[in-house]
């Protein structure tokens, strides 16, 4: 039993060598913290068989995606769930671009933002407005010049109110993410807060 170290610091490390692997499938960013979550309570010897076996991860993943959808379904449409929903509603139309297509319709106010979670067809409208600003190559390197700044900012006054101490660092690996990414974090405190918490672990991890 004493081989091997305690268990909360191998898990810790198994947990973050797993979210590496999630976050490099076809998984957004937003997602990966709480895919890692649920992965990691299948334990450690489960965890390790994915570790070294791509094909066995790709199909945990997948379940757990599953799990997540249906979890989220079955929400309301309260205030902080908004995003979350959009979010998942894009992604069954949109993977690819998921994260940014969410984060340019984040912009719109809260009540065309629920109009559009109940028309399929307002929201395959809206998502194709939104695909034909990201295919125009003048709008995307503006999106990441000009707001950046700005919604670095913000996103520092969030991190700070979870994690005083780390807000600078935590908030310079978050905003390596891509601008959609980020505003969909900006707009989900849930995801913010799993996002903010995977990044101190990996901050612990690298400086012990």
């Amino acid at each position: 039993m004493q081989s091997g170290g305690p268990l909360p610091e191998r898990r810790d490390v198994l947990g973050d060598h797993l979210y590496s692997l999630v976050i490099s499938l076809d998984v957004t960013a937003n997602e990966a913290g709480q895919l890692t979550g649920m992965l990691l309570e299948m334990g450690n010897d489960k965890v390790l068989k994915m570790l070294q076996d791509k094909h066995l991860l790709q199909a945990n993943v997948k379940e757990a995606q599953s799990a997540l959808k249906r979890h989220t379904d079955c929400k309301g449409f309260e205030n902080e769930e908004l995003a979350e929903k959009l979010y998942q509603r894009i992604e069954d139309q949109e993977q690819e671009n998921c994260a940014k297509l969410t984060g340019m319709l984040l912009e719109l106010n809260c009540e065309v933002i629920k109009k559009l979670l109940s028309s399929n067809k307002e929201l395959e409208t809206a998502i194709s407005k939104a695909k034909a600003c990201l295919d125009n190559d003048e709008n995307r390197s503006s999106v990441s010049d000009r707001e950046k700044e700005r919604i670095g900012d913000d996103l520092f006054d969030l991190v700070f109110e979870i994690n005083p101490d780390f807000a600078a660092k935590i908030t310079g690996m978050l905003l390596e993410m891509d601008i959609g990414s980020v505003k969909v974090l900006l707009s989900c405190p849930k995801r913010l807060k799993e996002k903010v918490d995977v990044a101190y672990k990996a901050l612990m991890q690298s400086s012990s």
